[in-house]
């Protein structure tokens, strides 16, 4: 059985009674996307390398000197956008990992810290977090660590500055509501988002406080069709109800780093953990990202 910890209804949304590992061996796995076609795309940021996981289940190498690629999802025209987390930009590629170019890299003219995870809008517009984890202190051009909106022309618009280490972001199902980790302070702020993409001034509130007890701050994030909350963190994958109350913690055998809805019915999780990357079947289906191609 899977392990539930702090049960409080979680158990219920579980269809199967497994965790089933489907890549093993790598260095540290991010960023999971699903493709129409059941094949799995990760990140191993720390060997640089991008994988793909296929139908049949075979794993086969994407792309390597990735720049430490991060968190990632679909541009508007279906291409691989994603987080360079030591090339200290945002970049996409084709599905095939082919036609690798630079999206952007700085703001006012100042490089970007060290991108990490990014999510799309249904209207095209782009969001990702730029703590500093992949860049030394005396390489550092910008002095905070922000949030950033990104339109389509390749200008990041700064809507948060005021975070301790921005990790994983999600949006709520009607796009309302934008989540933000804060692995340092062991949050989940939630803000409320204009039509403009800017955020509602005074918005700001602490969705969830995480206590482990242990070191291992929020990661990933992403949500259901429903608007539950499910963050990568210290024991599992903790999932909050849309009104912030904790209905249990999914008990992992590594500790998770990202995550991701998919599968035929949007039924299966696919979660990057350390060395591994897991999938579980839930009876209940996930958000995919709104630009998923149609076809592989």
């Amino acid at each position: 059985m899977i392990p539930v910890l702090r049960d409080a209804g979680l158990s219920k949304l579980l269809e199967g009674d497994a965790v089933e590992a489907i890549a093993e061996g790598l260095v540290f796995t991010e960023g999971p996307l699903w493709l129409p076609d059941g094949s799995l795309l990760f990140q191993d940021v720390k060997a640089e390398k991008s994988y793909r996981v296929g139908p049949d289940g075979k794993l086969a190498l994407l792309r390597d000197n990735t720049g430490a690629a991060n968190g990632q999802t679909f541009d508007a025209e279906g291409r691989v956008v994603f987080c360079e987390q030591t090339g200290r930009r945002i970049s996409r590629m084709n599905r095939d990992g082919s036609n690798v170019e630079t999206v952007v890299e700085t703001w006012q003219g100042a490089r970007l810290n060290s991108p990490n995870d990014i999510v799309a809008r249904s209207d095209g517009l782009l969001y990702f977090t730029d703590p500093p984890y992949g860049v030394a202190p005396a390489d550092r051009q910008l002095h905070f660590q922000g949030v950033y909106a990104l339109d389509g022309l390749g200008v990041p618009r700064l809507i948060l500055d005021d975070f301790e280490k921005p990790n994983g972001l999600a949006f709520s199902p009607d796009e309302k509501t934008l989540y933000v980790c804060d692995t340092a302070r062991y949050h989940v702020r939630a803000f409320a988002i204009e039509k403009s993409g800017s955020l509602v001034v005074g918005s700001g509130r602490v969705f969830a406080t995480l206590d482990p007890g242990q070191p291992g701050g929020p990661d990933g994030m992403k949500v259901d069709r429903e608007g539950r909350v499910y963050v990568a963190v210290a024991l599992g994958v903790w999932v909050f109800e849309p009104d912030g109350k904790l209905l249990g913690i999914l008990g992992l055998p590594k500790r998770p780093s990202n995550l991701n809805w998919g599968g035929p019915d949007g039924k299966t999780l696919a979660i990057t953990a350390v060395d591994h990357v897991y999938r579980v079947r839930f009876n209940v289906a996930g958000l995919a990202p709104p630009f998923l191609p149609k076809s592989a």
